[in-house]
């Protein structure tokens, strides 16, 4: 009778670990100021340290980080999944770990999978404050990475990652965001980016770097404001071995090096940057600082930049294009100032005016040097007022699809804009006139 009863129990049990389903029983645990190390890993316990905290969770956990400061340096290696993934989540940004110990990181996850980091602040580690390595469907949302000694967020041979809504400033040797060694389909969207060292936003696939393709594959880089970076160098958004990646709708202003980078620094022809559609962007520099707004180095092929701003500080041309493979860079609709007409655009060593640069490369053909009229540059407002020449300005979505099949090779990108809302910074729709505004903002009257 009792065997009758229970039967269809566990073959529904055995089902559900067969499929991959939740576990029946799965745990919310604490990490508290007031907590107790000795508590046993069961439902509802409160531990005091990270450390101990991190050796209980399983697949399906969810471990609620309360205010107050915890030590760092711990380490993470946790093989969940789709269906039961593992959260760590700080009730608000005062849930704060600090340093990181003997470790080199705040929060090191490795070997791991389908985890999301979400509402955390991360301070002072010694290297990243939180460090990806060799994992996938690691997730970072809405959390603090700040004054870190070289990184906010790292990875290292890590796919399928998204990092979202997160601050990440004060990186005291290098970089706010460092994606690296050939980690496929990543999503870095919403961030913001500021007083770091060297790059805001860095890519690199590192080919010298043995266990992958040395190439990140299939990237979308959106929504992000990124500033004040660079005084060691850099550039805002920065990109070295990398193909079929979107970089749209970004701002970028007040850095005090590069713009947007496009290049190759080591590794084969195959391995360089190829594939990389630059839309709708802000580029801004403040006067006497900076280096071009876009930078397409000699390696670079099939670089599409389209309906973006782009102010010089007046000592950098806007466009810089040194790619060998010039057939292949396709640029227009852009929205240019800040620098004399006739140095709008570097060429290996030459400053040519937009006639000359079409004359040369066929490119730029719609794009304007114009004052492109922000509202408020003293607040840093980067919308456009209704006076405007970028208003309408921008690419048409139809006319984009067109120039890309023309590169061709580049069907990632056109079912990106395909998924994708057309919208804007802010995520207004666009376009709200004729055609979509230049820049990352779309005016809505």
């Amino acid at each position: 009778m009792l065997l009758r009863y229970f039967r269809p129990l566990l073959l529904t049990f055995a089902a559900q670990l067969i499929c991959g389903a939740p576990p029946l029983l799965s745990r919310t645990l604490y990490l508290a100021p007031n907590g107790d190390d000795q508590a046993p890993c069961e439902n509802g316990a409160v531990f005091r340290t990270l450390k101990r905290a991190a050796s209980c969770l399983a697949p399906g956990d969810t471990l609620i980080i309360r205010k107050g400061t915890f030590q760092g340096g711990v380490e993470f290696r946790i093989k969940a999944s789709e269906t039961s993934p593992v959260v760590i989540r700080g009730e608000n940004l005062e849930s704060v770990i600090e340093g990181s110990g003997e470790m080199p990181d705040g929060i090191r996850i490795e070997g791991s999978s389908h985890i999301l980091i979400d509402n955390l602040c991360v301070r002072e580690a010694g290297r990243a404050g939180c460090g990806v390595r060799h994992s996938d469907h690691v997730t970072i949302t809405r959390s603090l990475f700040a004054d870190n000694g070289r990184w906010g967020i790292f990875t290292s041979f890590a796919d399928d990652i998204r990092f979202e809504d997160n601050e990440c400033r004060g990186s005291k040797m290098e970089h706010g965001i460092y994606h690296s060694n050939s980690g496929d389909r990543f999503v870095i969207r919403g961030n913001r980016v500021h007083d770091n060292r060297g790059n805001g936003i860095h890519m690199n696939g590192d080919p010298e770097i043995k266990g992958g393709d040395g190439v990140l594959n299939w990237g979308l880089v959106e929504r992000n404001i990124v500033y004040r970076n660079g005084p060691g160098g850099g550039a805002g958004i920065n990109m070295t071995h990398v193909h079929d990646v979107l970089v749209r709708i970004n701002l970028l202003y007040r850095n005090v090096a590069g713009g947007i980078t496009v290049y190759q620094d080591t590794g084969t022809f195959e391995q360089g940057s190829k594939r990389v559609l630059i839309m709708g962007n802000t580029v801004y520099y403040a006067p006497d600082e900076g280096r071009s707004g876009i930078n397409v180095q000699t390696t670079s092929e099939k670089v599409m930049i389209a309906g973006n701003i782009f102010v010089s500080g007046g000592k950098r041309g806007n466009i810089e294009v040194n790619s060998d493979h010039l057939a292949s860079v396709l640029s227009d609709f852009n929205i240019l100032w800040g620098v004399d007409p006739e140095q709008m655009f570097e060429r290996k060593d030459s400053l040519l005016s937009l006639q000359a640069w079409g004359s040369l490369s066929g490119n730029d053909t719609h794009s304007k040097h114009a004052d492109p009229r922000f509202t408020g540059l003293a607040g840093d407002d980067y919308s456009l007022s209704a006076a405007s020449p970028a208003v309408d300005a921008g690419m048409p979505e139809k006319e984009v699809r067109e120039r890309l099949e023309k590169l061709g090779g580049c069907e990632w990108l056109l079912e990106r804009l395909n998924e994708l809302p057309a919208e804007d910074i802010l995520q207004n729709g666009r376009p709200q006139g004729h055609a979509p505004d230049a820049g990352a903002f779309e005016r809505n009257e």
